[in-house]
């Protein structure tokens, strides 16, 4: 018997209530192997045809290949002396800081894919296995900015811009590692699953005189704080000792 047209739009009504009715469980994202026993190995009995090993290198190489590639740009940034503009596009700083551009990238970059058209830029790789990094964030008061935080494998770790009600202060991103406490001050900790680490700033711009004009206070701020290194902050704090006082002057008289 054939359905007639009335019938299937009734039968199709009973299915949509069905499916807005019932309750959809989130994806999950599956946990990183802390160990080479996490990884499963090929099945045994497996046959090893040129196809199959072909197909394991490849997919070796595509898993494998961004994870190189940040290693070699963290690498390209370590040579700036200071932060500015990789090939005069690119904002670009030495690890563990953040160079932050003044303007809308350039359209002649190729170092990330797709840019947005209204927001101004920032970059910093940080080394984790190093020690912490302080990232500074200034009042944008309306203005809608976003620090986008990525480990190696360029995973979010952290949640820091307008849409998720940061407040301006100072955040402080560890390696897996790290187990210490935080020093006062500090409004959230971000831990990285891996001690490669990336900190993109992004600042909303609107395209007129006037707001290009305006935004530079914050820009200017994300650049002079956007991140400083905390070893160095925490090592000063921790001084009781009075020959480790003089210690330090001592150094400091020297440079």
């Amino acid at each position: 018997m054939t359905a007639t047209r009335r019938e299937i739009m009734a039968a199709s009504g009973v299915l949509l209530a069905a499916a807005t009715t019932s309750k959809i469980a989130p994806a999950q994202q599956v946990p990183a192997p802390t160990s080479p026993a996490d990884v499963p190995g090929t099945p045994s009995g497996t046959i090893m045809t040129s196809q199959y090993v072909s197909t394991v290198g490849a997919s070796a190489y595509l898993w494998g290949w961004p994870m190189v590639n940040q290693i070699n740009r963290r690498a390209s940034f370590a040579k700036a002396p200071e932060p500015g503009r990789l090939g005069g596009v690119l904002p670009v700083a030495p690890v563990g800081h953040v160079g932050m551009l003044t303007d809308y990238i350039a359209p002649e970059q190729t170092f990330v894919t797709c840019p947005n058209q209204d927001t101004v830029y920032g970059a910093g790789f940080m080394s984790l296995d190093q020690q912490p990094v302080v990232v500074q964030v200034p009042d944008f008061g309306d203005r809608f900015f976003t620090y986008q935080m990525v480990d190696h494998r360029t995973d979010s770790f952290a949640s820091i811009g307008k849409q998720y009600g940061t407040k301006p202060g100072v955040y402080l991103l560890v390696g897996p590692n790290w187990n210490s406490n935080p020093p006062a001050g500090i409004n959230a900790v971000y831990k990285s699953s891996t001690d490669l680490a990336v900190v993109f700033p992004r600042v909303f711009q609107d395209d007129t005189p006037e707001d290009k004009a305006a935004i530079q206070s914050f820009l200017s701020a994300s650049r002079r704080r956007g991140a400083v290194r905390y070893f160095q902050v925490a090592t000063r704090r921790r001084r009781k000792r009075p020959e480790d006082q003089r210690h330090a002057d001592t150094n400091s008289n020297r440079r």
